[in-house]
């Protein structure tokens, strides 16, 4: 990837002792002038020299001038292409590290811990693990975002990817986590706000913030320029509260988690998007495994296969539901297998202060109370495959307008693409709509653009799983 040195670094004389100088009787050698020495031993010229590591004419000429600082990556190139070790490189890195401790430089390292007992997404690690670094012949910054429905492990996914690349010897500049807690309205976090605590956080003193909003997005930009940051902006509520946030410098990468899949982010950056489902029937059995442990699973192997089907190899479902078997100090899967198998009792999961209930209720008040009532309206409709054919009529809305509304509850991750026409509603989530329907569709609504008719249910008494 094409970085530039942070900025301010303006010092290219190393010392007569830095490696791989030819032994000279003047003064310290600028790395300009290092550089130029073994270009023309070589016999190359300024443009060869550019075409070979891929930086314009102009740029290493300013560089062998003095008049621009190297950057690594620069430095690195040249070591490649001149093949004289790590010489440039060793120096670019003395250079820029005296410039980010001029600077009073922080290296941020928020990254949240990763979780022990992470099963599964091999391909989506994979992906990321291509994605991050980023091409080094490209100036695009490499965004990555996972998208899913509430409860799915999007965050937990991006947390794992990310230690991985600083296990990986990338982003030694230090990694920044933001919380922007989207997506219900009214809750999200303010850029403005955001871009306040990430400036301190990487040093800027408070009395240097400026107070307008582009401003402080270009003062951010700016400090981050010729580093290499990666920034986990996580539970985005939409494209617009991220667009202030980015980093202009390739050397940076994002990755971004939402319930949403965030419309109009693809024409701002050239982001890669990872839409994440539940587990397979295998990896959920494995995650239950690896919290209640061994013994536990061997005495009662089938149950868990149960219990991961009931939970609808959700993670939060199943991580709930495996903390409540250790907590519950349950010698199997079995009991809470059994008090799992009415559907609506196992929107009742929840520990400590994590509820699955509250997961999505979060996502539904994010809905218009059309999309709202269509959501209702799917949780008591017979049948698994959605269309808008099949809503249309019992929703008493035209088929074109079916569609809309279905089309913007799979944009929430609410529904599940089958195909360009058809749905489908994972079954904790049809639960959850189907509850929604009972308590809140039994009195007249004030208009009856949508309306469920099939007759409501009393609500059944459901056990308390909660610890």
């Amino acid at each position: 990837m094409v970085r530039e040195p942070a900025q301010g670094s303006t010092t290219t004389r190393p010392s007569h002792t830095d490696a791989g100088y030819p032994p000279r009787t003047g003064g310290p050698a600028t790395f300009g002038q290092l550089l130029r020495a073994h270009r023309t031993q070589r016999g190359l010229s300024l443009t060869q020299l550019a075409a070979l590591v891929h930086f314009n004419r102009g740029h290493v000429s300013k560089i062998e001038t003095d008049k621009r600082p190297p950057s690594v990556s620069f430095a690195e190139a040249c070591d490649r292409e001149l093949d004289v070790g790590n010489t440039f490189t060793t120096i670019a890195s003395a250079l820029e590290a005296a410039s980010r401790h001029q600077q009073g430089w922080i290296q941020p390292a928020q990254l949240p811990p990763a979780k022990k007992n992470f099963v599964g997404r091999r391909d989506h690690l994979t992906r990321l693990e291509r994605l991050l670094p980023g091409d080094q012949h490209s100036l695009a910054l490499p965004v990555a975002l996972i998208s899913g429905p509430p409860g799915v492990g999007k965050t937990a996914l991006a947390v794992q990817a990310a230690h991985r690349a600083v296990n990986d010897g990338h982003f030694t500049d230090g990694q920044l986590f933001v919380n922007l807690q989207g997506p219900e309205p009214g809750t999200a976090a303010a850029p403005h706000d955001v871009l306040e605590d990430l400036l301190r956080a990487v040093g800027v003193p408070t009395d240097r913030i400026p107070t307008d909003l582009d401003q402080r997005a270009a003062t951010f930009r700016s400090f981050l320029h010729g580093r290499e940051i990666l920034l986990v902006l996580d539970n985005a509520a939409n494209a617009q509260q991220i667009y202030p946030l980015l980093p202009g410098s390739p050397g940076c990468a994002v990755i971004v988690t939402s319930r949403s899949r965030l419309p109009g982010l693809m024409s701002r950056v050239d982001a890669t998007t990872l839409p994440l489902a539940e587990l397979c029937q295998p990896e959920a059995a494995m995650l239950i495994r690896a919290i209640i442990g061994d013994t536990r699973a061997d005495a009662g192997p089938s149950a868990v296969t149960v219990l991961a089907e009931r939970c609808g190899h959700l993670p939060l479902a199943l991580v709930l539901a495996a903390e409540h078997i250790v907590s519950h100090q349950h010698h199997s899967a079995d009991t809470l297998a059994t008090e799992l198998k009415p559907e609506h009792a196992r929107l009742n999961l929840a520990e400590g202060d994590i509820a699955l209930r509250n997961a999505f209720d979060t996502s539904y008040r994010a809905l218009d109370e059309q999309s709202a009532r269509m959501f209702r309206l799917l949780g008591i409709l017979p049948g698994h495959l959605i269309d808008a054919t099949t809503t249309a009529t019992p929703a008493g809305i035209t088929h074109n307008e079916a569609a809309r509304l279905l089309h913007s509850l799979a944009s929430a991750h609410l529904i599940r693409s089958q195909d360009e026409h058809h749905y489908h509603m994972h079954i904790l989530l049809r639960a959850y709509a189907a509850d929604l329907a009972r308590k809140l569709d039994t009195q007249p609504q004030p208009t009856k653009a949508i309306h469920p008719t099939a007759k409501p249910a009393a609500t059944p008494t459901q056990p308390s799983l909660v610890a």
